[in-house]
């Protein structure tokens, strides 16, 4: 096994490395209301959490140094920088980041800030298309350019297989849109990460690998694969990702980061972990397909409950030991509840660290979180905690980030938080300066 980042990498230069179900509420969140856009019953879990009996093997792989790490990257008047050599097997990380500068056209290098400061607003195209907009001191914005103004560097996007398919995520809108739109689909998806990268900000890109939500206990098969044996299914997997990469390659939307499967605590697209082949095959098979496009791309994978109730660190040997493991360049978790005031976070993702010598992230969080987690992944040496991706902010949570009324998502003091948060990280605020922004689309 070569696992391609060491801590060496982190010391001298800035790292090079940088999620979604709906969140549950036995974890901290609160699903929104009819107005805010969230329904309760996205993304129930079931019991969910354990690896299953085949998932838990630690022989076949050893934890490794790191795969070889290139000569580093040349930096770009936009602030990002390509990154090292690859390894064998998958990409080396190397190479430095500046982050002031944004992330530019999304058609060459990996972004790659300090700090990531990020927020998932996948149901933006579902809330304009009812008629929904958004201000920030009394103007009125893109919900993108707001982001970009408080300091924000990255956003995740999620995107189904087929959400127009039958049992698709088009017959469940939870935003209040009329079912006419697959939203999440390739061409959505596609025309979202074209204004954030106008905005200058990095694209992660969560396939959720169904045709809905995938979250801890719901990995639906897609429809199309109904039926399929595991080849042709890895098959169906390598071309789904490789089929939306290469449209986004096509219209200058490269992610900077990507993660193939949603809270994949114990299954991916109905495959249990227990088939230890047919699991780490199929998951194998998407992040082949990103390898293939920019090897540079961050592959993560998360896990949905980053707790030692939560059965993790059985999940991260699993997916880093077993034979073969999973091909991920770091380790992400949904964290929205804490059962010791954020400690188990501290020691989870401090295991990964420690013992894989991998980077860790929060790829979802709520806001009453904000000053729980930014501060834990901080805090983790060599800039190894990579940042935070806050979920849904508009439409989740009990606290948000924007008061809703008349039809209108304007923000309020929490959103300013986050521009301090920033400001003290030494994150430029806005994050891509305002005079680069002038003549865009990003307004």
């Amino acid at each position: 096994m070569k696992l391609k980042l060491s801590a060496s990498i982190f010391l001298p230069i800035l790292v090079a490395l940088g999620c979604s179900g709906a969140p549950r509420e036995e974890d901290g969140g609160t699903p929104g209301n009819g107005t805010g856009g969230a329904s309760s019953s996205v993304g129930s879990t079931g019991s969910g959490g354990s690896t299953g009996s085949g998932g838990t093997s630690s022989s076949g792989g050893s934890t490794g140094s790191g795969g070889s790490t290139g000569s580093g990257g040349t930096s770009s008047s936009g602030g990002a920088t390509t990154t090292g050599g690859g390894a064998t097997g998958g990409t080396s990380t190397g190479g430095g980041a500046s982050g002031g500068g944004g992330a530019g056209s999304g058609t060459g290098e990996i972004f790659n800030p300090p700090y990531i400061l990020g927020a998932d607003i996948s149901w933006t195209l579902e809330q304009e298309s009812i008629g929904r907009s958004y201000r920030d001191k009394g103007q009125t914005k893109s919900i993108e350019r707001i982001f970009v103004d408080h300091g924000f560097n990255f956003i995740r996007l999620r995107t189904f297989v087929c959400p127009d398919c039958p049992g698709g995520y088009t017959s469940e809108l939870y935003s209040g849109a009329r079912p006419t739109e697959a939203f999440c689909d390739t061409a959505h998806t596609i025309a979202m990460a074209k204004r954030v990268k106008a905005c200058g900000m990095g694209l992660f890109l969560d396939f959720h690998m169904s045709d809905t939500w995938a979250s801890i206990g719901h990995q639906d098969v897609p429809s199309a694969w109904a039926g399929m044996n595991p080849p042709q299914m890895q098959a169906a997997a390598y071309d789904h990702v490789k089929g939306v990469l290469d449209e986004m390659v096509a219209a200058g939307v490269k992610p900077d980061m990507v993660q193939v499967g949603n809270e994949t605590n114990s299954r991916m697209s109905g495959v249990s972990m227990s088939n230890w082949a047919n699991f780490s095959g199929l998951v194998n098979a998407g992040i082949r397909a990103v390898r293939e496009i920019d090897p540079n791309i961050i592959v993560w994978a998360q896990h949905g409950r980053p707790r030692p109730d939560g059965d993790f660190r059985p999940w991260v040997d699993a997916y880093l030991t077993n034979n073969p493991h999973i091909d991920a360049d770091g380790i992400c978790g949904s964290t929205y509840g804490t059962t010791n005031n954020g400690q188990d976070w501290r020691e989870e993702f401090g295991y990964i660290i420690n013992t894989y010598k991998l980077p860790v992230m929060s790829c979802e969080y709520t806001d009453d979180r904000r000053d729980l987690i930014n501060p834990i992944m901080r805090a983790f040496p060599n800039q190894m905690g990579r940042g935070t991706f806050l979920w849904e902010p508009t439409a989740y949570g009990d606290r948000r980030l924007f008061d809703f009324n008349n039809n209108t998502y304007t923000t309020n003091a929490n959103m300013a938080a986050y521009a301090r948060l920033a400001e003290s990280y030494g994150l430029p605020v806005p994050s891509t300066p305002a005079e680069r922004l002038q003549g865009t689309t990003c307004q």
